[in-house]
């Protein structure tokens, strides 16, 4: 557990770091521009592509159908309740489509991951991956289109461009790779594995620099914003609880599905905002106060499913 909890501190250090670059201006004003672009086009498909080709079976697959169901029911709920609260709140625009991205997806693989592995021990990944599969498919589908349809320049339109958009092309092909049961040629893997390494890392920088605006001072937490830790912390697992009950889901995969569904907000979700320039602020600042209230709340769900 300490190791989990370590690695979250692990993710404020670099957040810190990008925030220190950029409000000493060591590197150019539009550099968390650039670096959202290399981790939406380049770094998130290549990272979606290993991730599946590396830990699913064309068996595990098909063994996990119905937590993939159970899951996709759970996360079809997160949505819809996110976008009754952001209509009972009267949220507008921009700020309205990343409340609902926000309230919907969660941070499964770079915090669920060591946390799950820690606790659980590797006999739980197969569970945290069946979870992921949808988390990464659901955002780079509905929650990438949400806020790319979000923007000013993609306002009010629809194409499927903003559907099929890197990350989820990369899911699609990582998906294709386990079902033929096909191996990428050395050199393939090599490039891919190296490009998705930049996901992680140039995510926390870019939310890291947007943290800057907050340097005039770091705003009391408003409605939308106490909500969203709620949606996290609270709605979140209470929804998983009554899926995995009504389909009698006991064991290792009820305690790592509780567990995955207290993550913190997606951190995909700020740098996506900042590509398509739709509140990123915002987004920075719910990925890192529901990130920093995680270090309380981790433990707690530990002690309690285990």
């Amino acid at each position: 557990m300490l190791n989990g909890i370590l690695s979250v501190f692990v993710i404020f250090i670099i957040f810190s770091l990008g925030f220190w670059l950029t409000y000493k201006k060591y590197w150019p004003e539009n550099s968390s521009t650039v670096l959202s672009a290399v981790v939406v086009k380049i770094g998130a498909p290549a990272l979606a592509v290993i991730g599946l080709y590396d830990r699913f079976s064309k068996e595990l697959l098909k063994a996990t159908l119905l937590y993939l169901m159970i899951i996709i029911a759970y996360t079809l709920l997160l949505y819809v309740t996110g976008k009754i609260l952001a209509r009972i709140m009267k949220l507008q625009g921009g700020k309205k489509t990343v409340f609902e991205v926000t309230f919907t997806f969660s941070n499964t693989i770079f915090i669920g991951l060591p946390i799950n592995e820690i606790v659980f021990g590797h006999q739980g990944l197969p569970y945290l991956f069946t979870f992921y599969l949808v988390t990464l498919a659901g955002f780079w589908s509905l929650g990438a289109w949400e806020l790319a349809r979000g923007s000013e320049l993609g306002k009010g339109s629809f194409s499927l461009k903003k559907i099929f958009n890197p990350g989820l092309i990369g899911v699609l092909v990582g998906a294709f790779l386990v079902q033929m049961e096909w191996n990428l040629p050395l050199v393939f893997d090599s490039v891919l594995r190296y490009l998705s390494t930049l996901c992680v890392p140039l995510s926390l920088l870019v939310i890291g620099a947007r943290l800057v605006g907050f340097t005039k001072g770091i705003p009391k937490l408003t409605i939308d914003e106490i909500m969203i830790l709620l949606g996290k912390f609270v709605i979140s697992p209470i929804f998983m609880f009554i899926f995995l009950k009504i389909f009698n889901v006991e064991g290792l995969p009820f305690q790592v599905f509780m567990l995955t569904s207290t993550m913190p907000c997606h951190m995909q979700t700020s740098i996506v905002a900042e590509y398509y320039d739709v509140e990123p602020e915002y987004a920075s600042k719910l990925v890192s106060i529901s990130t920093l209230v995680c270090l309380v709340t981790i433990p707690i769900y530990v002690s309690i499913l285990t």
